[in-house]
C-alpha cells in the first residue's frame, strides 16, 4: 500500500523522457537564481519508493556526484541548471527529481526510459506461392534482434500493419520497411521489381522479342 501511494505521488506532474543507449538526454528546467543550491535525486525503476541524492549543484556548477555510475557522464547545459546525461545506459532508466535545497520552491520530476538503438531493417524474398491462380511474390521485413521493436511495411506514408508484403502485381511501386521503438526508427525503402522479377527470364523474353523483329525484317527483305 505504501509503495502504491508513493508511486501515485510520483506520477503527479511526471514528465516522460525517452533516450537511446549510447546517446545523450537533457532534463530541461527553468533558469533559477545563480546562487541557488539544487539537488538531483535518482531512483531506479520500477518502484519510486525512495530517492537518493545523486548530484548537488551550486551556482550552476556540479559540486558532488554521489553515484559512481554517473560521475563521468554528467554536465550542465550552457551554464544553466539543466542536467545532461551522456553515453546513456539501459540501467539509467528510472525516476529523477530536481529541487531547491533550502526553500524547496521549485521541484520537477522526470521518468526516463532508455531504449536500445533500433537496428536497420532488412528485406528478403520468401519462397513464391500461387494464390487463386496468381503467382505471389512475398517480401519479408525484419530485424536481427526484434526485442522491443515494431516492424511493418508502409506505402505512401501509411502503415500496412504487416511484416510480409504479398504482391501479384505493382512491382514498380515503392514500399518502405520500418523498424521502430518509442525512441527512434530505421527504414529501408525498396522497389519490389528488384526482388520479384526473374531477371534471367526477362532477359530471355527480351532476346526472343529481338529475334522475332529480326525474323520479320528478314522476311520483308526477301519479298
Amino acid at each position: 500500500l505504501l509503495v502504491f501511494y508513493l508511486s501515485a505521488v510520483w506520477s503527479q506532474d511526471l514528465q516522460q523522457v525517452k533516450g537511446i543507449v549510447g546517446e545523450s538526454i537533457t532534463f530541461e528546467i527553468p533558469n533559477l537564481q545563480p546562487d541557488t543550491e539544487i539537488n538531483w535525486r535518482y531512483r531506479p525503476m520500477p518502484a519510486p519508493s525512495s530517492t537518493n541524492r545523486t548530484v548537488k549543484i551550486i551556482n550552476r556548477k556540479i559540486k558532488t556526484v554521489s553515484d559512481e555510475r554517473f560521475k563521468t557522464r554528467l554536465q550542465l547545459v550552457n551554464n544553466t541548471d539543466s542536467l545532461r546525461i551522456n553515453k546513456l545506459q539501459a540501467a539509467d532508466s528510472g525516476f529523477y527529481q530536481v529541487e531547491e535545497f533550502s526553500l524547496k520552491r521549485f521541484q520537477k520530476k522526470f521518468q526516463l526510459t532508455v531504449y536500445n538503438p533500433v537496428p536497420k531493417p532488412h528485406v528478403k524474398k520468401m519462397n513464391g506461392s500461387v494464390e487463386l491462380g496468381n503467382r505471389t511474390c512475398t517480401l519479408l521485413c525484419s530485424v536481427g534482434d526484434p526485442s522491443g521493436v515494431t516492424v511493418s511495411w508502409m506505402r505512401d506514408g501509411k502503415s500496412l500493419s504487416t511484416t510480409q508484403l504479398k504482391l501479384t502485381q505493382g512491382y514498380n511501386v515503392t514500399y518502405t520497411c520500418v523498424a521502430s521503438n518509442p525512441a527512434s526508427n530505421q527504414t529501408t525503402t525498396v522497389t519490389p521489381s528488384d526482388y520479384c522479377l526473374d531477371k534471367g527470364a526477362c532477359a530471355v523474353t527480351q532476346w526472343n522479342h529481338y529475334i522475332v523483329i529480326i525474323a520479320l525484317c528478314l522476311s520483308w527483305l526477301s519479298l
